[in-house]
């Protein structure tokens, strides 16, 4: 009988899912047994069992029930995360609808409600920030490592730039990792795949004693690349990712507590690669598995990061004092292919950079029980990077001089400052028992220095019958911004299961300078956006169904774009353009039926559009000015949908649960010209995933299939006038596999 009931569960999920219309998700936002002491949560966190309607999340710098947080977000646990394969940001992608990730050979960045920080150049900030135990980075090629024994992770939406004020107007992804715990305990995963995928992750957790936690986890991720460049005889976008992260957590004194964490990241791969149009062109994709490659694609990164937390709760009105702080290095270095029709050889794009950055902060906060709350603190972020940059001509056609073989048509030298600092303070009051305000505002000051210098040969650069002698032109520049933001908001809490809230916020991310090397540098002002959002978080049917909804209008200022301009001696560089209105609407439903089977659709509508009469230039034709008003934003779907249905069984001696998911997107551009060159089609894909857990002996069997109809998915469409091609990048085919883990 149980069979009979499971073969109908996997018949009726199946029609439903070529049925539909709309797509459904590998994972939704899951219930995680949480527990955090304080601050970012922080420094000691003894896992306790807890409801399993109750999600905590640290949206608000402390903990607090999700439904009861007025703060649009989705919440994924570590073991959701695992069991949908989403081991880095981009992945993230696959699961949140709020979530587009651009690859950029590299650099890839992340856009929510449709703001993106596109400048991805030393001088560059990310709109939608990643915070990693509550430490920010800018450098966006550090977020392809890995995110491994991960407690859970937030997705907060619009901009948060009271408590998380650094430049996050589009929203913020907080990766907590687990912390050490006073139970001895751990996991082992492993797992294989086609693309010959083998990766391994495990933690440890060791109580030393009653007042000191170790907590050891490592990861090792690998598989072949998906793309074959022929001629060069690569396979690209594939993985060869090492980290390892030790903790340990102490209470020396009551009220005490501490943490302390090192890690060791380390990518050794081909990485993402591109296929090359013609300029201009709207071609069919054809084969995205093989494609000819003209020059060696490299990717290499070591990095290291020390974070240390520390806070104290026995201070005078029981206020608790954090302090946080963290070192990050990372040494990179990569080589992509720059071959293209601008210039007859085969090239290269030279990057090596060397980014060392420091964050501090220091917070004080009331009890978070009590008609009054309040938080306070200063923020201080350091990056200095040592840049060493350029394109390299590899070698020049046969026939033609072949004087500039082997040599620089462009290299960048420079050493760049960027420092921000940040006050900022949050008050709560209940004007009734249900009914409560909140006041916030920060003031951030930003600053950025770049000297150093910029070596153009044109024989190597633009033709090789140049005879001109190389050209060094100063890459000084300086910038210096301020700006505070405020947050107003109002909740009420109707029901113990019904909560509406109301805010207003703004959002501030610094300008910036820039030149393509034969220029001065020339500024750029910083971007502001306000926002206006209602939501409601819902639970009925006793906690079985949730439903939330968010509605927001923004108004978005000085939009940071990449546009054609003499000023760079007729050159491409990041410049405001305009403003933007973005009006959307964000829903999750989750249903847990019993005896049926566990239901979540999550939608985002989104409409992003350019104000009227802004003229923009671009590369194709200089002397040509564009009207992109009324233009879509780039990385602005109108609608994306994401849901699943899973049902377990009961089976022998153990649990079998079977889910189908996929996700459904609409079209969307990745500039600002809505070239139909530069355009993402629609697209549709779906997940399947199966898995036994034995209900003793903590051993867990799964098989797995990921974009089970290998769809072609793009992940990048750009024009690049330098090279004078159309190269795309693609999200991955059909992966498959098994993998087991076991818990002790």
């Amino acid at each position: 009988m149980q069979y009979k009931r499971l073969l109908e569960c996997l018949l009726t999920s199946g029609a439903l899912l070529i049925s539909s219309q709309t797509a459904f998700a590998q994972v939704a936002p899951q219930p995680a047994e949480e527990s955090a002491a304080g601050g970012q949560d922080a420094a000691r966190a003894p896992a306790k069992k807890q409801d399993d309607s109750v999600v905590v999340v640290t949206a608000n710098r402390v903990r607090t029930n999700a439904q009861t947080t007025a703060v649009a977000l989705n919440v994924y646990n570590g073991a959701a995360l695992a069991d949908a394969g989403v081991n880095n940001v981009q992945a993230l992608q696959t699961i949140d609808p709020s979530i587009n990730v651009t690859s950029s050979t590299g650099a890839a960045y992340v856009a929510m409600r449709g703001i993106a920080s596109t400048d991805v150049t030393e001088i560059g900030d990310p709109a939608v920030p990643i915070a990693r135990d509550g430490f920010f980075t800018n450098r966006s090629f550090t977020i392809a490592s890995s995110m491994y024994d991960v407690q859970r992770v937030e997705v907060l939406k619009g901009p948060q730039g009271t408590l998380f004020g650094r430049n996050s107007t589009g929203g913020l992804i907080n990766i907590i990792t687990a912390k050490p715990t006073e139970e001895f305990g751990g996991y082992l995963s492993a797992e294989l795949g086609n693309f010959s995928a083998r990766n391994l992750e495990g933690a440890v957790n060791i109580p030393l004693s009653d007042k000191v936690q170790m907590r050891f986890s490592a990861v090792s991720r690998q598989h072949d690349g998906y793309r074959t460049l022929t001629g060069i005889g690569l396979e690209g976008d594939d993985e060869n990712t090492k980290s390892a992260r030790l903790q340990l957590a102490f209470q020396p004194v009551d009220g005490f507590d501490g943490l302390v964490s090192y890690q060791k990241d380390r990518i050794d791969a081909v990485g993402d690669v591109t296929k090359v149009f013609p300029l201009a062109t709207v071609a069919p994709i054809g084969d995205a598995r093989t494609f000819p490659g003209w020059a060696p694609t490299v990717t290499d990164l070591t990095g290291e990061r020390l974070r240390w937390e520390f806070s104290y709760n026995k201070l005078p009105w029981d206020l608790t004092l954090t302090y946080a702080g963290g070192y990050d290095k990372q040494d990179y270095h990569h080589e992509t292919d720059a071959t293209g029709a601008g210039y007859p050889g085969i090239r290269q794009f030279i990057q090596n950079e060397d980014p060392a950055t420091r964050n501090h902060e220091i917070r004080i906060a009331t009890p978070l029980k009590g008609r009054f709350t309040a938080q306070a603190g200063y923020f201080y972020f350091e990056e200095k990077n040592v840049i060493d940059n350029g394109v390299l001509t590899l070698s020049v056609n046969p026939g033609l001089p072949q004087t500039y073989a082997n040599t620089y048509g462009i290299k960048f030298d420079y050493q760049i400052k960027t420092k921000t600092e940040g006050l900022f303070s949050q008050v709560g009051a209940n004007l009734t028992d249900d009914l409560k305000l909140t006041l916030g505002a920060r003031y951030s000051r930003d600053e950025k220095t770049r000297t150093g210098s910029a070596r153009l040969t044109l024989g190597a650069l633009v033709n090789p019958f140049i005879g001109a002698p190389p050209v060094t032109n100063p890459g000084n520049g300086q910038m210096n911004d301020s700006k505070p933001t405020f947050l107003v908001g109002l909740d009420w809490t109707l029901t113990p299961q019904n909560f509406l809230y109301a805010k207003f916020a703004t959002g501030y991310k610094a300008g910036g300078f820039n030149s393509n090397g034969s220029a001065a540098s020339v500024p750029y002002d910083s971007e502001a956006v306000k926002s206006f959002e209602v939501g409601s978080k819902n639970q009925f049917w006793d906690r079985k169904i949730k439903f939330n909804a968010a509605l927001f209008y923004q108004d978005y200022t000085n939009y940071q774009a990449s546009q054609f301009s003499d000023a760079l001696s007729s050159g491409n560089g990041v410049f405001n353009v305009g403003s933007a209105t973005i009006k959307g609407l964000e829903t999750e439903l989750v249903a847990n039926v019993p005896d049926v089977a566990r239901f979540d659709l999550n939608a985002t509508f989104l409409d992003a559009t350019f104000g009227k009469g802004i003229i923009v230039r671009d590369g194709s034709n200089p002397s040509v000015a564009r009207n992109i008003g009324g233009n879509h934003l780039p990385n602005a779907p109108k609608y994306v949908l994401t849901a699943g249905v899973q049902r377990s069984f009961d089976i022998g001696s153990g649990e079998l649960m079977a889910r189908l998911s996929a996700k459904h997107s609409s079209e969307y551009y990745y500039t600002v010209f809505n070239f139909p060159d530069t355009r993402s089609p629609s697209y549709t894909t779906a997940n399947a995933l199966l898995s036994y857990k034995l209900h003793s002996g903590n051993w867990e069997f799964q098989a797995f299939v990921n974009n089970l109809t290998d769809k072609v998915v793009l992940a990048n469409a750009q024009r690049n006038y330098v090279g004078g091609t159309n190269p795309v990048q693609f999200q991955p085919p059909r992966t498959f596999g098994v993998r087991v883990r076991h818990t002790f």
